[in-house]
């Protein structure tokens, strides 16, 4: 289990950064973000900025967001963007890292300005959306991820991902983890774990709990990778 407030507390100095999970080719990291960053764009990877604390601005290509606790938005690959914060924000980064040169020429060295707009996503507005429990709403996408909310009330069914593993992050409420062979974990508001690839497993909660999650697409042009 990691506690995302916790981690955060371990940075002082504005864009210093720690990783905090990695699942599968993905890594969830949060940085100290307090001052401006120079413009620049990554060819290879999309980027998701999730607010945990303060507020940031981004400015690109696509248009500026200002995002606030519990704000989200993609910057895809390709796009040119800066964060900024007057004072000290703690923003988590969820991307690409480990294979993005695996993606047979899967990249984009620039976008057209004006060619489309960052979305600003709010998960407390999303979260009085989803009303029917263990049934996952879309949030948004990342590389060849889809970003999804779901509202855990009772107990849930059993689950496997037979070829990824799986972030649980406990957006809001009290959530209970279990599994089959590694045990059981509880998991409170901005808590976290990573259920590894072929382990079963379940979530439950005696109230509403909130949870963020994603799911695997196959990226296009490229067969599923038997392991």
């Amino acid at each position: 289990m990691i506690n995302i407030a916790e981690q955060g507390a371990r940075l002082s100095q504005p864009f210093t950064m720690i990783d905090l999970a990695q699942i599968d080719d993905l890594m969830l990291s949060i940085y100290l973000c307090q001052g401006t960053l120079p413009t620049h764009r990554h060819v290879d990877q999309d980027e998701l900025f999730l607010v945990h604390s303060g507020t940031i601005s981004l400015e690109s290509d696509w248009g500026d967001v200002v995002l606030r606790p519990n704000e989200l938005a993609v910057v895809p690959k390709g796009v040119g963007h800066r964060s900024a914060s007057l004072l000290a924000s703690l923003v988590l980064l969820l991307q690409p890292r480990v294979v993005v040169d695996r993606r047979n020429g899967d990249r984009r060295l620039f976008a057209l300005k004006g060619e489309s707009r960052l979305e600003k996503v709010s998960l407390a507005a999303m979260g009085h959306q989803v009303v029917m429990p263990f049934n996952p709403v879309l949030v948004t996408h990342l590389d060849i991820c889809a970003v999804q909310l779901t509202l855990c009330q009772g107990v849930g069914p059993w689950q496997t991902e037979d070829r990824h593993a799986n972030l649980i992050l406990c957006y809001d409420g009290r959530l209970g983890v279990e599994t089959e062979g590694l045990g059981r974990a509880s998991l409170g508001p901005a808590e976290l774990t990573v259920i590894p690839s072929r382990i079963p497993y379940r979530l439950s909660s005696t109230g509403r709990a909130t949870v963020l999650g994603l799911k695997r697409h196959k990226q296009p042009g490229l067969a599923e990778r038997d392991e």
